[in-house]
Parts: C-alpha cells; structure tokens; sequence
C-alpha cells in the first residue's frame, strides 16, 4: 500500500514539475514581448520595475497637474491689466501669471495664453493694440457696450453660420 501512495505522489509530482515547465515557457515569451514592445529589456525580476514604474507614475501625476479653478487665468489678466497704464506684452502678462501660479499648465503655455486673450478680445474685455500688446478696455468688463442694449426688448437670438432651423415665432 505503501509503493501504491508512493507511486501516486511521483505521478502527481511529475504533473506539477510539467505544469512549472510550461508556465516558465509562457513567462519567457511573456518577457520577450514585453522587451521587445518597450525596447529595453529589464535583466533582474521582470514584473517589479515595471510595477515600480507605473506606482511612480501614478504618485506623481496629480500632484503635478492639478486642475486650476475656471476663469483663474482670466480673473488675473484683468487683474494685471487693471493695474497697467498702457498696454502690456503677452509675455509679460505671462510672467505675472507664472509668479500668481496662474499660468496655464500646458506644454506650451504662451499659444494657451493667447486663446485666452483672443476669447477674452471677443467678449469685449480686453483689446489688441498691436504687436502682441493688450490693454484693458476703458468701459470695464465691456458689459456696457450697445449690442446688449438692443436685444434687451426680447428674448435673445442666437446668431450663427449655420442654421438649425427658423427664428422663434415672437420675434417675426
């Protein structure tokens, strides 16, 4: 009875040592895609540096990119704005928003800035005298200009290049 548990250990030993082959074949191959894929391969435990690296990774980005809260950067440009005499250089403007930690977080964050100004230039707030050089308008926010006082007698009307359909019926 004893050769028979004997025997029986030995088969079972044997399925394990043949289930060990062939998960070490599978992590070789594994390992070989993955130096491949990445273009370096890693001599020591295959999955820790990975592993590390991606802890470090998520460790890092949200204390670098934290989200600013909206109309930061425009609240400070008039803010800046309102304390210059004459017109200021984008780049200025720039500055003063990196020594506020207020500058925008893109990579590139002067064509970000200038998105701002240009939007900000629509609203009316702000104007382009020339080479790069903002000021802000003399009327303040630009909330007194005529083209709001003449849609005050109805509702407003959305005006765009394309159209979705006809005016609302009280204005016809």
């Amino acid at each position: 009875m004893a050769g028979n548990f004997e025997e029986q250990l030995q088969a079972e030993l044997a399925g394990i040592q043949t289930e060990i082959d062939r998960l070490e074949t599978k992590r070789r191959l594994i390992h070989e895609l993955l130096t491949n894929e990445s273009g370096a391969g890693s001599s020591g435990a295959p999955t820790a540096k990975p592993a590390r690296r991606r802890a470090a990774r998520r460790g890092g980005a949200p204390a670098k990119r934290t989200r600013r809260p909206r109309g930061l950067i425009t609240g400070k440009v008039r803010e800046f704005l309102g304390q210059q005499s004459g017109p200021v250089h984008a780049t200025e403007i720039l500055a003063f928003l990196e020594r506020n930690d207020a500058a925008p977080q893109s990579a590139k964050p002067m064509p970000t800035l200038q998105s701002t100004l240009q939007r900000m230039k629509e609203m009316g707030e702000i104007q382009n005298t020339g080479r790069n050089r903002w000021a802000l308008i003399a009327g303040g926010a630009g909330e007194s200009s005529a083209a709001p006082a003449a849609r005050s007698d109805g509702p407003p009307v959305v005006t765009s290049t394309t159209t979705f359909g006809a005016r609302p019926l009280g204005n016809q």
